[in-house]
């Protein structure tokens, strides 16, 4: 294993502009016959060292990938851990970009050993865990370290959706029945703005790579897009004529493609982050109610409630490749990038079956709470959260042993989950 850091970069403004406002990384994996892979972590770098950048990335033979971060702060680090029979074949570098998108410069990597870091376990990481309770109106914030809540933020009438955006530390809570969107500062744990959406604003997402928040509004059939940094809504998309009654939504930032659960109409729409407009639908089974995406592999995992499946998309072509007999009304699955194991909770069932994603078959199932309907991962702590929504509870999946370790009191009926790695 070969951890690499930029080391801490000063990024102050000059004369009101930042020299740096994105980082781009390119990674060359110059083995012609095995694969690396990569963690890269970025650090913001204030009082305390923040991680707003997580992203562990498979890189094939001969393969080169460029990614670019955010980087308009004051100071920021970005760390590269590389495994695999590839490692010694591995190169990366990181360049600073200013807002034209212009090279400024290129950064030094150096040996993690010269600048004094310590061996195991997580640095700088957030570990925050977001819950949306859907009967008390707030959301409780769990820290992932000591399994207590921190706070409870007041929201809007019956939160059902949240997402994260780590870059920014911003939360998103999607309120059903005040169709708007509370946004949450991850710093300070409260509101900064609540913007308008639609009729029924049940999901939402985020593209970390655009600031892009996408808000599925079940009730007039149309998905909100939001501005990240403005908090102001951008345009308004109809997903499919009829009545759809889009449920859930999901982004993969890899390739600025967007995903519409569409319970009534028994399709996923899906919509070009680029554009906004409705690129394909794809038949899935019988009421799909949420979904979740893993950008590494490119797999879209849609619940299908009533035929108590999980139907596995191919993002390259818009195909179903497979339908995956879980328990009964499967609710919002959750996916762990660092292992491609994909946890969906059954509500009727009071339990979590476990796909592996390499298989696409269920390894496993887990006893959780009473009515179990939200799941989120955290890629770095491989920790698992599971909302029950008729206990009140959190139960938290070690994903190694695949049991549950513990179960957080939170707020009522506890419905989605969001994590900040």
């Amino acid at each position: 294993m070969a951890i690499l850091s930029t080391g801490p970069i000063e990024n102050n403004e000059v004369s009101g502009v930042r020299p740096t406002m994105q980082v781009t990384v390119k990674i060359d994996n110059r083995d012609a016959v095995n694969q690396s892979a990569i963690l890269i972590q970025g650090y913001n770098l204030t009082l305390t060292r923040t991680l707003y950048v997580s992203e562990l990335i498979t890189v094939s033979p001969d393969e080169v990938i460029t990614r670019n971060y955010f980087a308009n702060l004051d100071a920021y680090e970005f760390v590269f851990t590389t495994e695999g029979l590839a490692e010694l074949q591995t190169e990366t570098s990181v360049w600073g970009k200013n807002s034209a998108g212009q090279l400024v410069t290129a950064h030094r990597l150096v040996s993690a050993e010269l600048l004094g870091a310590e061996e195991g376990g997580v640095t700088g990481s957030v570990n925050r865990i977001y819950v949306a309770n859907f009967n008390s109106n707030d959301v409780s914030v769990i820290n992932g370290v000591t399994g207590a809540v921190i706070a409870v933020i007041p929201v809007g009438v019956n939160p059902a959706g949240v997402a994260v955006n780590p870059l920014t530390n911003r939360i998103y809570v999607a309120n059903l029945n005040s169709d708007n969107v509370s946004v949450i500062d991850g710093v300070t744990n409260t509101v900064l703005a609540t913007v308008p959406a639609g009729d029924g604003a049940g999901g939402v997402a985020v593209n970390t790579a655009t600031n892009a928040i996408y808000v599925a509004n079940f009730n007039d059939n149309t998905v909100t897009v939001i501005d990240g940094l403005t908090n102001t809504v951008v345009t308004t998309i109809i997903p499919a004529g009829g009545s759809p009654f889009p449920t859930g939504i999901g982004v993969n930032s890899l390739t600025n493609t967007i995903y519409v659960a569409e319970f009534n109409s028994d399709i996923v729409t899906v919509i070009d982050g680029a554009t906004n407009t409705v690129i394909t639908q794809i038949p899935v089974q019988v009421n799909p109610f949420r979904l979740a995406v893993d950008p590494l592999t490119n797999r879209i995992y849609v619940s299908n409630f009533t035929s108590n499946t999980v139907s596995v998309i191919d993002g390259a072509t818009n195909t179903v490749i497979t339908n995956v007999p879980v328990g009964t009304t499967p609710a919002e699955p959750g996916v762990n990038i660092s292992t491609n194991a994909i946890y969906v909770p059954n509500r009727d069932d009071d339990n979590v079956s476990v796909i592996g994603g390499l298989t696409n078959t269920v390894i496993t199932t887990i006893p959780v709470g009473n009515n179990p309907n939200g799941a989120g991962a955290n890629p770095l702590t491989n920790r698992i959260y599971i909302t029950n929504q008729d206990d009140n509870t959190v139960s938290v999946i070690d994903g190694v042993t695949q049991a549950v370790i513990s179960v957080i009191p939170v707020g009522a009926r506890p419905f989605s989950v969001g994590i900040n790695p």
